[in-house]
């Protein structure tokens, strides 16, 4: 076990000394690595963060039950109960008929036109309303509430205006296809620059490989040093887009949180995302892992070593 330990500590020296040796060039590839990765992440960050600002607009969600004009007080206290007891509802409030009435005659004291037209009504027309606040922005459980508010006694009518919800809704949905998309392409990528740069490797290494072969070294310690040295890219470059990521959070946060402040909210990106984050690094070190087994993989059935 402690021979086994030695070799890998031994192999993961030889190859930091040797990207040490190449500092300027490594520092590039992890460059590369890290925009790639950075890019996809940004997309990644930037749906979630709607997501997540739906939330924050939850007023746009509100739902307004308005009751039949003969609804009585006993009508109103049932209705009142049964929004209580509905899971789906974050809150709720009641405008009577009369406070309704009188923030109209409130309002058209300021427009002459509106004015004349509430004098011509001459009684109050308007029923009693709850105002509702679903838990969810999701435009499917939204039109279940509705639905389920719709059916309740003494209701007239439910109204909830969900276009722009399910518009939105539509827009993350692609947002997320996209992001797999340019995800993929930009691992195909990265995969064919790592693999590139290996190969590099390998082909200035050659002597070194057949000599090792012909004393009897095995694929796995001929590949072994190739391996780590494109797990030690997929990391540098990994760490690099993490660092990218926070320097471009909170730039943008800065300018946001002037925005937010415009409208009364204090919504403004996380500036550290862990499971982003740790994401990010797993996936540029397996990148370049893979990308370095298949260019060694390649070199050796090339110089049919056993």
């Amino acid at each position: 076990m402690s021979s086994w330990l030695n070799q890998h500590l031994q192999t993961l020296k030889l190859v930091l000394n040797r990207m040490r040796n190449n500092l300027f060039s490594t520092l590039m590839i992890g460059l590369v690595i890290g925009v790639a990765m950075c890019l996809p992440s940004l997309f990644y960050l930037a749906v979630d963060n709607l997501s997540k600002l739906t939330d924050h607009m939850q007023k746009d969600t509100e739902i307004s039950l308005f009751l039949k004009i003969d609804a009585n007080a006993d009508a109103i206290q049932q209705i009142e109960r049964q929004l209580s007891e509905n899971k789906a509802i974050e809150r709720f409030h009641l405008v009577t008929k009369e406070e309704a009435w009188q923030q109209l005659q409130a309002k058209s004291r300021s427009n002459q036109d509106i004015n004349e037209a509430v004098s011509q009504l001459g009684k109050n027309p308007l029923p009693d309303a709850f105002f509702i606040q679903a838990k969810s922005a999701d435009p499917e459980s939204l039109m279940q509430l509705k639905d389920t508010l719709q059916s309740l006694p003494n209701v007239e009518l439910a109204l909830l205006n969900t276009e722009w919800v399910k518009r939105l809704s539509s827009l993350l949905n692609l947002g997320k296809k996209l992001i797999s998309i340019i995800a993929g392409l930009l691992a195909i990528v990265l995969l064919v620059i790592i693999g590139n740069t290996v190969r590099m490797q390998i082909l200035t290494q050659k002597d070194e490989i057949e000599v090792s072969s012909l004393i009897g070294a095995t694929r796995s310690f001929i590949r072994m040093p190739f391996l780590y040295a494109g797990a030690l890219y997929g990391l540098l470059g990994g760490l690099m887009a993490v660092m990218m990521l926070i320097g471009i959070i909170q730039a943008f946060n800065l300018s946001i949180s002037q925005i937010a402040h415009l409208y009364s909210n204090d919504f403004s990106l996380s500036l550290f995302n862990g499971q982003l984050f740790l994401a990010v690094i797993l996936a540029a070190i397996s990148i370049g892992w893979v990308g370095s087994y298949i260019a060694v993989s390649r070199a050796i059935a090339r110089y049919k070593i056993n």
